[in-house]
């Protein structure tokens, strides 16, 4: 029984470059069946109020919402991981990325390799192609977005 988990696409976006710089947002190839994530962006002025919303909506005619979002005070979360669907994601990616510690937030902001970790996926997943959509803003402000394709296979 092999389980297939791979990204398959990147695409962020800034709402406001005054704000937040986006410098890198793509997949690494390492082999057929493996890539990595990386993110490189540029918080320009002190950010003291973070807050995401996020959800992962899955392909079926079009990305539909599927069962899991969620909106989540950043600062407080790093201080105190109270969200079981941000806990999953962040478990995921927190080895690779600079990304946290607690408020401010100022400068760059990196995300280097990131793979896919079964063993830290602690959600079921049906095989099926998803989107994981994150948008970021400060005092309540849209900053930046970043989704995420994946791609998730089961082999009975």
């Amino acid at each position: 029984n092999a389980v297939f988990f791979k990204f398959t696409n990147a695409v962020c976006d800034s709402y406001n470059e005054s704000w937040f710089v986006i410098h890198k947002c793509r997949l690494h190839a390492v082999s057929r069946n493996k890539t990595t994530f990386n993110f490189n962006g540029t918080v320009l002025h002190p950010a003291y109020k973070i807050s995401l919303f996020g959800q992962i909506l899955r392909k079926a005619s079009g990305y539909k919402p599927w069962i899991l979002k969620t909106s989540i005070d950043v600062c407080r979360f790093v201080n105190n991981p109270y969200d079981l669907t941000a806990k999953v994601v962040f478990a995921l990616f927190k080895e690779f990325t600079n990304f946290n510690h607690s408020c401010p937030y100022n400068g760059t902001q990196l995300v280097r390799n990131l793979y896919p970790r079964l063993d830290l996926l602690q959600l079921p997943f049906p095989t099926g192609e998803y989107l994981l959509s994150v948008k970021w803003s400060f005092d309540n402000r849209p900053q930046f977005i970043t989704d995420v394709y994946f791609e998730f296979k089961e082999d009975f």
